[in-house]
């Protein structure tokens, strides 16, 4: 399986991680520096690690805006779930916060990302997800990296989230 993250170019605004970021400082939190965003997808199937980086530069990305990573990652499953914060004081400067659909839940993007693959003359059948990072700059404790997540990021009845 395939993880492709698309990550907005130096240079550009991250409309999405301002966002978050706005919306963090307007709960009070102290102590964020910056929040960066970037869609990630998953893919899996058949293919090979070249068609998964077409996928990604001529289907997910915008060349011009745009840059992609594209990693080999076990199976689909996020790992998502929360996580126990009781044994944890803070995190690093840098916490990152995935947020994905649960087993179950309709991803239409993952959906239009499986018939646009066949578009661009890949005919293997595949399965997709379509996720979001959030990279949140700043030494922040685990309750309140919980508290960013269920309360702005992510929908706790129709997606997980997990804090790296």
């Amino acid at each position: 399986m395939y993880e492709i993250e698309i990550l907005t170019k130096k240079g550009f605004k991250n409309p999405r991680g301002e966002h978050a970021f706005s919306e963090i400082l307007g709960l009070g939190v102290k102590g964020v520096k910056k929040v960066e965003y970037s869609q990630v997808y998953r893919i899996d199937g058949g293919i090979s690690f070249a068609e998964a980086d077409k996928i990604a530069s001529e289907l997910l990305s915008d060349k011009i805006t745009e840059t992609y990573k594209t990693s080999v990652v076990k199976p689909l499953d996020c790992g998502c779930g929360g996580v126990d914060f009781k044994s944890r004081n803070s995190y690093s400067s840098l916490s990152l916060i995935e947020v994905w659909y649960k087993k179950g839940v309709t991803d239409t993007v993952a959906e239009s990302v499986v018939k646009a693959v066949k578009d661009l003359g890949i005919k293997t059948d595949i399965k997709a997800a379509a996720g979001h990072k959030y990279y949140v700059y700043g030494k922040l404790s685990g309750n309140i990296l919980h508290s960013i997540a269920t309360k702005l990021l992510a929908n706790t009845l129709i997606q997980e989230y997990k804090i790296k």
